[in-house]
């Protein structure tokens, strides 16, 4: 009996450690953030030793930091009961590097997604082989989507990987209105880069100021001795940006894990009083504990708390005083007035010209100072300090910093603000910078070539974004902007 007995308790501790292990966090990310002051949005993504996501999160077993300073943590909502959407941006690589059958299960695969959408999503879709373009815009119209995807076909020689994955982040972190707070990046490729102008390290620091998380599937008819390589970059740009990579066996299975990845989060809202948007890096913390276990996941976020008030001052305080009012400043001028005035009365009692002749000769002084003054000089006009930088083309490597004021033009005349007189693809004056408001946009001068913003043709005048990407001609340049100068 005591040996039965003994049997069942060791079971039972067997039981019981399975199940404790099984609560365990086997993966704990902070996928991405959304700031919307006073509320800090985390969206976590957390699995258990088992690589299931659990049921519910406690919020009592989640405590945030920034800077090192505690921030309360409001609320803990799974993203499928948020009603949150996503906003997709699908890259679809167009090179032949896809084979057709390849290709079409691929269609058929984001045709499955497009399906699936909820109403609160949108989707973009955009090719990349030896161009970069948009096909379809933030949209819910599933039929125009379908459209775009049914239309593509694998005919590309190149494949500008890198170039499509900077410009989709550039874009997403920069788009705003009417779009879901959570964004993705979906893209299935082989990892290898060819032609893009820019390298794995440019991609790689974008990647840490902006933290737009990538889904990406990993597929490669490459030879075995590049097909690691490349993937394990694949799978770095996934892994740095929050999101997940997974290697493509099939490919609608793959999708398929993909979308679940993508909401299978957790929505945190951390009561940030006080927090506000800055350009300066402050690094967050999340930490979750369970089982006397703490699992700590962070990111660097834009928040800073806003500069103190003034103190109010007491009625004492307050209270009108003589003493202050009669000061030097008041004062000065007073005295000022009552000489004038006592000069005037006394040479009107004690002689002079005649009254006429005074008034004569007033206005002949007052004419003459009129004539003889200088007009204000305007305080010089402040602009906007503009960086290009050439990351595509013959001058590869070149800065031009501009002061804009009110336009600027580029192209290839030596009188342009930013003269290119080696690209022979670029016209005399090909497009023109200039402001709207507190906004820099870009315009086309009708140039013979056209200009492309982000690899999309630019058809009208556009708002631009820091770190945009602009083609001219053969010139490829990224647009920074800062303050004014």
């Amino acid at each position: 009996m005591g040996e039965k007995r003994r049997l069942a308790l060791l079971i039972l501790l067997l039981l019981c450690s399975c199940a404790w292990a099984a609560n365990q966090p086997g993966w704990f990310a902070i996928s991405q953030l959304s700031v919307q002051p006073p509320v800090v949005n985390v969206y976590l993504d957390v699995l258990d030793d088992n690589g299931e996501p659990p049921l519910r999160l406690a919020a009592a077993a989640l405590s945030a930091k920034i800077q090192g300073e505690a921030v309360p943590v409001a609320q803990v909502t799974s993203f499928s009961a948020s009603g949150e959407g996503v906003a997709y941006v699908f890259l679809v690589d167009i090179s032949k590097s896809i084979g057709p059958s390849q290709f079409a299960q691929i269609q058929q695969a984001i045709h499955n997604w497009i399906d699936g959408l909820k109403s609160a999503d949108r989707m973009a879709i955009f090719t990349f082989g030896e161009q970069y373009k948009q096909v379809a815009g933030f949209t819910d119209e599933k039929a125009r989507l379908k459209n775009a995807v049914q239309n593509l076909k694998p005919t590309d020689r190149k494949t500008k990987l890198y170039l499509a994955l900077s410009t989709a982040v550039n874009l997403v972190r920069g788009t705003g209105e009417g779009l879901p707070t959570r964004r993705v990046i979906v893209i299935l490729s082989d990892g290898k880069d060819e032609g893009s102008g820019i390298t794995a390290e440019d991609v790689r620091d974008l990647i840490h100021l902006s933290h737009v998380p990538i889904y990406a599937i990993g597929s490669s008819r490459l030879p075995a001795s590049e097909r690691e390589k490349y993937l394990q970059v694949l799978n770095r740009f996934a892994t740095l940006s929050g999101g997940i990579y997974t290697e493509a066996a099939s490919v609608q299975p793959a999708y398929d894990e993909i979308q679940n990845a993508i909401r299978r989060l957790f929505v945190v809202k951390l009561a940030c009083d006080g927090c506000r948007p800055d350009n300066q890096p402050h690094l967050l913390e999340m930490t979750l504990t369970t089982a006397g276990i703490a699992r700590t996941a962070s990111l660097s976020v834009n928040l800073i708390a806003p500069p103190a008030k003034p103190a109010a001052q007491s009625p004492e305080q307050t209270k009108f005083s003589w003493d202050q009012l009669l000061t030097w400043k008041i004062l000065l001028p007073l005295i000022l007035v009552i000489a004038v005035i006592l000069i005037i009365v006394f040479r009107s009692w004690f002689g002079g010209p005649p009254a006429s002749h005074k008034v004569e000769h007033a206005d002949v002084i007052q004419r003459s100072e009129t004539a003889v003054r200088p007009e204000p000089t305007p305080p010089p006009p402040t602009g906007r300090r503009i960086q290009l930088t050439v990351i595509a083309g013959k001058e590869r490597g070149r800065e031009d910093f501009l002061n804009l004021v009110g336009k600027s033009v580029i192209g290839r005349d030596s009188g342009c603000d930013a003269s290119f007189p080696d690209d022979t693809e670029m016209s005399g004056r090909h497009c023109e910078l200039s402001f709207a408001g507190k906004y820099l946009e870009i315009q086309d001068l009708g140039s013979t070539n056209g200009t492309l913003l982000n690899g999309a043709q630019l058809v009208a005048r556009q708002r631009l974004e820091d770190g945009d990407l602009v083609r001219a001609g053969r010139t490829e340049f990224r647009i920074n902007f800062g303050g004014e100068t």
